[in-house]
């Protein structure tokens, strides 16, 4: 099994770095993005109602690419939300409470099949984001129904990931355990 694993994520490793975020479910203990210059996936499973959240600090003028992606066994009415969170963002205002100067920005929508990298998932918002320099939080908020979820940001193509992102891309793919 572990050979298959390994092929599995070799197609996506090629493309992103892997990641496995056991939960951030609150912005003060959010998933950081050490490298955020860097091609990364980054993901996890949410229950019904829970969300995770991402931090990542930037430059001036930095270009943030995010696409969400979910696992192609989640059930069709597992489609989360992509929130944006910064400094001086105006847009909507989320079910959580921001930091003092902050704003949010909603993504949804859009979910089409996906195969490709060694997954099979459907993916859904996209967006591109120039942001002032600072920290900035990504949050991706599930609704009624869980699953897993993959969080993919466009960078530079460098190799790398963790064991733990490497094992959790076919548990993505079948969006549980067995």
């Amino acid at each position: 099994m572990r050979p298959l694993v390994l092929l599995l994520g070799l197609g996506l490793a090629l493309a992103h770095q892997p990641f496995w975020n056991p939960g951030s479910p609150r912005l003060e203990a959010a998933y950081p993005i050490a490298r955020p210059t860097v091609a990364q996936v980054v993901m996890g499973r949410l229950a019904p109602g829970e969300i995770h959240f991402f931090r990542l600090e930037v430059p001036q003028g930095f270009t943030l690419d995010m696409a969400l992606f979910v696992g192609g066994a989640c059930p069709e009415a597992f489609r989360p939300r992509l929130w944006l969170l910064g400094p001086g963002l105006r847009g909507e205002v989320p079910p959580f409470p921001l930091p003092e100067g902050y704003g949010a920005r909603a993504y949804q929508g859009g979910w089409r099949e996906y195969r490709g990298h060694g997954l099979v998932a459907r993916k859904g918002p996209e967006a591109r984001e120039r942001l002032p320099g600072g920290v900035h939080y990504l949050a991706v908020e599930a609704g009624a129904t869980g699953g897993y979820y993959l969080l993919s940001l466009a960078g530079e193509e460098v190799p790398g990931g963790s064991p733990e992102g490497f094992a959790a891309i076919p548990r993505f793919n079948r969006c549980g355990e067995s």
